[in-house]
């Protein structure tokens, strides 16, 4: 056995081991050459084709990691593209003017302006520029904005509302600090509200200002004496609005007086659908004919 292996067998492991040997040092070589360079291999012309489409630039993606500034009025609904004929309305101030608390989210504004396509054969452009939780400085700080002041020089109807978050700052006081508070409160208020107007006017002396009153969020006697706040709020907003030209008080405090579950929204603040579209159908009785 000893001598097969020696005569026949040993032959074969030494051809095995000068071919292990040839493939280590071939692979030991090539490896060197990719290190060092000398070894490439041509791209083809697919795949480079490929590459270059990878790094071609979406336009459409050049925009996608820069921040936006919500602008009030941007996301508005607009009914009409052309602005330069027909009819033009907006709507400016607080919350009540946004419409919050509609399902549809139409807000008074936006439901006067449906009516009117529905009656009106004339095209309507509608913006809102309103901002939840304004008070009257805000919206005079707003009258900064260029595409505002645009948007009042074209208008036929400006909807507003604003006085009832400037109001809300004396609640929380002691009942004998109320009645100084609210005297300082008022005078600040239609200072700003006269500023409001002179700009305004100087931008559109001719446009119709629809200015809403504010209604009361508890008619119990247990809140008399906020009562007596609104009250005379609401009547020296109305007296100061009825000296203006071109300028109509919208009263709701009357409206929703028998009506408060009703016409408030689920919050227990704003109107809901059926409030707003009582607000409107009461803005639309005192509006002039469009025909």
């Amino acid at each position: 056995m000893l001598k097969f292996i020696k005569n026949y067998l040993w032959p074969v492991f030494l051809v095995l081991f000068i071919i292990g040997s040839g493939f280590f040092i071939f692979g030991v070589y090539n490896s060197f050459q990719v290190v060092s360079g000398e070894v490439s291999e041509e791209p083809s012309e697919d795949a480079t084709e490929n590459e270059e489409e990878d790094f071609i630039e979406d336009p459409l993606d050049e925009n996608d990691d820069e921040e936006t500034t919500e602008v009030p009025g941007e996301d508005a609904e607009e009914i009409r593209e052309d602005s330069s004929e027909g009819l033009n309305f907006i709507s400016l101030g607080d919350s009540l003017a946004r419409g919050t608390g509609d399902d549809e989210g139409l807000g008074f504004s936006g439901r006067v302006v449906e009516n009117l396509r529905d009656s009106s054969d004339e095209p309507i452009t509608y913006n809102n520029f309103a901002v939840d939780g304004f008070q009257s400085p805000q919206l005079l700080e707003l009258f900064e904005n260029p595409d505002l002041m645009e948007e009042i020089e074209k208008a036929d109807i400006i909807f507003l509302s604003i006085g009832g978050n400037d109001l809300r700052r004396i609640q929380n006081l002691a009942v004998e600090e109320q009645e100084r508070a609210y005297e300082s409160l008022e005078e600040m208020y239609f200072e700003t509200l006269e500023e409001t107007f002179r700009l305004l006017r100087g931008e559109n002396p001719e446009a119709l200002v629809i200015f809403l009153g504010l209604y009361n969020l508890d008619y119990s006697e247990v809140n008399q004496d906020e009562t007596e706040f609104l009250l005379r709020w609401n009547a020296a907003a109305n007296q100061w609005i009825s000296l203006e030209e071109n300028a109509v008080f919208i009263p709701t405090y009357d409206l929703f007086q028998f009506q408060l579950e009703t016409f408030l929204s689920f919050d227990g603040l704003h109107p809901n659908d059926e409030g707003y579209e009582a607000i409107a159908q009461r803005i639309i009785d005192v509006l002039p004919s469009f025909d």
